[in-house]
């Protein structure tokens, strides 16, 4: 990392020659603006102290006004002896001078007189009301001020708004490549190879997201993969759900994308022709508000990359065909695939399915390769080991996968039975004459299920509970034929107290 920033000196150049900061508009801006305003300047808090001395003093009025008054009410008290004067406060007349008629003969003539009480008389001046009306009036003034105030510094800001924009280029580009040489450092990233060539291959690459969240001591399974317009142009990846085929396909992408934005990349090496598009056919979603099914968008989205892609785009095509019926999935997809291998412009194309019958393709199509995500198999468990291996897969383990999201036992045992028998009864049927020849095994399929045996949906037997299985052995243990009604009782009995630290599993499902 620290080479390749070494070898490019042009980038630290370039940044150093925009980082032009108007000195005299940062001065201005430090004078005159608090270091935390609020998020909305109509509420003041905006303009520093000191800025202006007309809003220093009206903040000194609303901080300050009772001690304005009592200065009023002691300096008044002071120049007319009047020992016993008072600054009160009404919704009549505002702010007023109290005076007990014993000291009534030394009121000034300049005090006016507001009210005749019984044992006092209230005055106003010239100067309490002038205060009263700065104190009355001060908040409104101060928001109208301020707003003036700031009004004037976004002006000044205009008048430099070429250099601070050119300044923020500079301080944004430094950041992104701290980020990248932050994150590089960090995770062990390397530097990609960019060429004007079409081919990719990543050695050890990673999803940069995945790797970050995975639990502390479980490492990421890093992954080779090479697409090629003249020898490998469409890989069709197979694979288990969950075995990390859509994982493979998002970090094909991130790492293409990371390398032609200037980043290092999550993997070993990475040699990368360059890309002008990056076409995503991935998830599932349906459009209620335009009536489009998840199928049809599907089909939208299919459409508008196969009618917009070029020589240099990487397309990743993710379960394409699995919203409608089986043999209609897969005539579409094996369409699509062949479309695109077909394509005078070669795109290269990530192509994950659970259509195993696609892995025949790489005999008839020589841009064609075969390559699945590998898992293990042990005594009825799946192991994912997330590896991409060559060559196709022909199961997908989705009832592996439903027992584990704990599917009930007998919808996975179930399901087990069907599978087996529609993988007997289609052995072959697309080895004919197409979809069309297959839907006759296919329909005697559909009709030999209804007489496959099934269990009884209402069984106390099939839980996995010792105590269930205790009292089902001791069931069948009984000779009904020569069994006493004494007998039969106390059999009964035993059984109750048998069953008695299971009743809560003891029942209908």
């Amino acid at each position: 990392l620290r080479e390749a920033l070494c070898g490019q000196p042009g980038i630290w150049a370039d940044t150093a020659a925009e980082w032009q900061v108007p000195g005299e508009l940062a001065a201005h801006l430090e004078a005159s603006i608090e270091p935390e305003t609020p998020v909305n300047v109509q509420k003041g808090g905006v303009i520093r102290a000191g800025a202006d001395a007309d809003l220093d003093e009206l903040r000194h009025i609303t901080g300050h006004a009772k001690e304005l008054l009592m200065d009023v009410q002691r300096r008044e008290a002071e120049r007319t002896g009047i020992t016993s004067l008072k600054v009160g406060y009404n919704n009549v007349f505002g702010y007023y001078l109290e005076v007990r008629h014993t000291h009534r003969d030394k009121v000034p003539a300049e005090w006016v007189r507001k009210q005749t009480l019984t044992g006092a008389e209230r005055y106003i001046t010239d100067e309490l009301k002038a205060l009263e009306e700065k104190i009355l009036s001060a908040e409104e003034r101060i928001l109208a001020l301020e707003s003036q105030l700031f009004g004037q510094v976004v002006e000044r800001v205009c008048a430099h708004i070429a250099a601070l924009q050119q300044l923020s280029a500079a301080i944004a580009r430094l950041d992104v490549l701290r980020g990248f040489a932050v994150n590089a450092a960090a995770w062990n990233y390397a530097r990609p190879s960019i060429n004007a060539g079409a081919m990719l291959r990543i050695r050890d690459g990673r999803h940069p997201v995945i790797e970050q969240q995975l639990p502390p001591g479980e490492a990421y399974v890093p992954n080779d993969l090479t697409l090629d317009p003249e020898q490998a142009q469409l890989l069709v990846i197979t694979g288990p759900n969950m075995s990390g085929k859509s994982a493979l396909l998002r970090q094909t992408a991130l790492i293409v994308l990371m390398a032609q934005a200037g980043s290092f990349v999550p993997a070993r090496e990475a040699e990368i022709g360059i890309v002008d598009r990056i076409f995503t056919r991935v998830g599932a979603s349906d459009n209620l508000a335009t009536g489009e099914s998840t199928f049809m968008v599907e089909m939208n989205e299919t459409a508008s990359i196969l009618n917009n892609l070029s020589a240099r785009s990487l397309l990743l095509m993710d379960e394409i065909g699995r919203g409608t019926s089986t043999y209609d999935g897969i005539s579409i997809a094996w369409s699509i695939a062949e479309y695109l291998h077909e394509h005078p412009l070669r795109p290269k194309t990530l192509f994950a399915t659970h259509y195993h019958e696609l892995n025949d393709m790489a005999e008839s199509f020589p841009r064609i390769r075969n390559a699945n995500v590998a898992v293990r198999e042990a005594d009825g468990k799946v192991l994912f080991l997330r590896k991409l291996v060559p060559g196709g897969s022909d199961r997908s383990f989705g009832i592996h996968v439903a027992r584990m999201a704990g599917m009930p036992k007998a919808v996975v045992e179930r399901a087990g039975k069907v599978l087996h028998h529609l993988e007997r009864t289609h052995a072959g049927a697309l080895e004919e004459d197409g979809a069309e020849a297959a839907k006759g095994p296919a329909r005697k399929a559909q009709a030999d299920l209804a007489a496959l045996g099934r269990e009884p949906q209402l069984s106390f037997f099939q839980l996995d509970d010792p105590a269930l299985e205790g009292i089902r052995e001791e069931l069948e243990s009984v000779d009904i034929n020569n069994l006493t009604p004494v007998e039969a009782l106390m059999k009964l009995n035993e059984i109750k107290r048998m069953a008695g630290g299971g009743k809560a599993r003891l029942k209908k499902v």
